[in-house]
């Protein structure tokens, strides 16, 4: 039977084989072609192994050999072909094309300022995507004048916005050979997990397509970069508006 373009995803995180929907596109025919989005890996035996987590829920990637729980990676094409699924309880990826994304975890301070340290270098064009099938992973695309930079987030516990909302700091350190006269794009992942475990708040969540409501830890957040550094000083740029924090949620334990 043609399922179309609904997916239908089984929950994660214990929660069972609860299944909701969504609608991931409108064009008609017997598979679907999906390109450019961030994915984390995570494994489950209901699914046959090897599963990634996208903005459209979990799908089951079995050809994916060289990638293990928690990695994340930039798929540049995926596609759903929906004649030909061996489960009628979830959708498998073929035709993957990717490329691993290094990632690094949050940092926690308490200080009057953050002290950059090595990471004089900076960052523009930032944007980013945070979806709850991320497993509290944050991807960002940014650019910077070096060909191997590396990336650090911050979060200070001093720095508090108003009404809860985190402060995170990003910053990016030169490489030692690999500078470059021209803007170089990059993506790097930041595990937020145990952050929003500890510091997040509480919520339901329903998903579209659905009328099912879930638990969820969350946090809503400013991302700040450094834009320029002057005599050692950094200034620091929000990619979002204060009125338009970034959410981040994963599904309560």
């Amino acid at each position: 039977m043609k399922k179309q373009n609904l997916l239908f995803f089984p929950l994660l995180l214990g929660m069972g084989i609860g299944v909701f929907s969504c609608n991931i596109g409108s064009n008609p025919g017997n598979y679907q072609n999906f390109t450019n989005t961030p994915a984390v890996v995570d494994q489950r035996t209901d699914m046959g192994g090897i599963v990634i987590g996208t903005p459209w829920g979990y799908l089951a990637a079995p050809e994916l050999i060289d990638v293990y729980p928690g990695d994340c990676i930039y798929l540049y094409q995926f596609t759903i072909d929906y004649d030909n699924q061996p489960s009628d309880k979830y959708y498998t990826a073929t035709s993957i094309s990717k490329e691993n994304v290094d990632q690094s975890n949050i940092e926690v301070v308490a200080s009057d300022s953050i002290d950059l340290g090595d990471y004089i270098l900076p960052i523009s064009g930032v944007s980013s995507m945070a979806d709850e099938f991320f497993l509290g992973r944050l991807f960002v695309g940014m650019s910077c004048k070096d060909k191997n930079p590396s990336f650090r987030l911050v979060y200070n516990t001093k720095g508090e916005a108003t009404n809860g909302i985190k402060n995170l700091y990003l910053q990016a350190g030169p490489s030692s050979s690999t500078a470059s006269t021209a803007d170089v794009a990059a993506i790097h992942a930041f595990n937020l997990l145990s952050f929003i475990q500890q510091y997040g708040g509480d919520t339901t969540k329903t998903f579209k397509g659905s009328a099912d409501k879930f638990d969820f830890k969350f946090i809503k957040a400013n991302l700040n970069y450094v834009s320029g550094v002057t005599d050692g000083k950094p200034t620091y740029t929000m990619m979002n508006s204060s009125s338009n924090p970034i959410e981040i949620y994963v599904f309560k334990n």
